[in-house]
């Protein structure tokens, strides 16, 4: 009796067993035909005539390979889909194409990015479209007493000065008459403590001449300019033309400037113009008569304006802004 029953339990065993064989037999044979099935399919796609290896082993690891890719694309899928593009770039870089009919990209093939192009600064403005007033509010005037009487009627109030009444070209770089946090500064110093701007106006008027020969003047007037220039390296720099006088009424009040002088320092003004970026506000023809002097009725004393005489001059800068 005992011997039977232990019979039946080796005759369950013997049969598990055998089921566990079957079981895998049939894993392995399916894994077999998926394997080669699979080693077939990486064989069209390469070129006829290529050496392939049909190992078992490789094949096993390819279709392994296949599963795992599919398992990392749907955990990639179910992932958020808010990634920033900083990391988005990231992962572009390491990529990695393999079999690629593509040329392999190396520092050596690739190619240099055209530097962009500067802005164009500098020239004569032509006219424009009225950019108002409001438009300069970022923007700052240099200069003598002509901007007085701007500033004074109230012309582009929103906008910043820096001016002086009693000096010309020739103190303008070193006599310190405008007052800066307790002590007096340089015309040049002062304008420099405006900060957040967008446009520099350098409006110098033939007062500032008076006595002077050209090449001084010019001289002195291009150091001025260079120092505006390196105090705001990054505005748009605006230099405007020296305006006509009317020499009979200038010379009345002992002025000895002469247009023909004024034609010579606005062609040297302009040339430095051109050649530091600096945009030109050619204004004179505005103001001269036919025969290239200020009309009498637009000027006090020959060089100074008379008030309605600032309308056209404010009508022109608002009409030529070139940034």
């Amino acid at each position: 009796m005992f011997k039977r029953k232990g019979a039946v339990v080796r005759t369950k065993k013997y049969g598990k067993l055998i089921r566990i064989s079957v079981i895998f037999a049939v894993i392995a044979i399916a894994a077999g035909l998926i394997a080669y099935g699979w080693q077939q399919y990486e064989e069209e796609k390469y070129p006829e005539g290529t050496e392939m290896d049909y190992s078992l082993p490789n094949a096993f690891l390819s279709f392994a390979r296949l599963i795992n890719d599919f398992i990392t694309q749907n955990q990639q899928e179910e992932e958020p889909s808010e990634i920033s593009e900083s990391k988005v770039e990231e992962e572009k870089d390491n990529v990695i194409i393999v079999g690629s009919s593509e040329p392999e990209i190396s520092g050596e093939n690739l190619q240099e990015t055209e530097p962009e192009e500067p802005e164009i600064r500098g020239g004569i403005v032509p006219e424009k479209d009225n950019a108002g007033f409001y438009s300069f509010k970022d923007s700052l005037f240099v200069g003598d007493y002509f901007l007085s009487q701007v500033h004074s009627l109230g012309y582009f109030e929103r906008s910043k000065f820096a001016y002086t009444t009693d000096l010309d070209m020739n103190t303008m770089l070193t006599k310190k008459v405008l007052k800066l946090n307790d002590e007096y500064v340089t015309l040049a110093d002062f304008a420099a403590s405006y900060k957040d701007i967008e446009a520099v106006y350098i409006v110098i008027s033939a007062e500032s001449i008076s006595w002077m020969d050209v090449p001084t003047f010019v001289k002195k007037y291009t150091a001025f300019l260079d120092e505006i220039v390196e105090s705001f390296p990054k505005a748009h720099i605006y230099v405007q033309s020296i305006l006509p006088i009317n020499e009979e009424k200038a010379a009345k009040r002992g002025y000895t400037v002469t247009n023909e002088a004024i034609g010579k320092i606005n062609g040297y003004i302009f040339d430095y113009a051109e050649e530091n970026n600096i945009w030109i506000l050619d204004m004179a023809s505005a103001f001269a008569d036919k025969e290239g002097k200020l009309p009498e009725e637009f000027t006090t004393n020959g060089i100074r304006f008379e008030k309605d005489t600032y309308e056209i001059w404010s009508n022109y800068i608002v009409t030529h802004k070139a940034h």
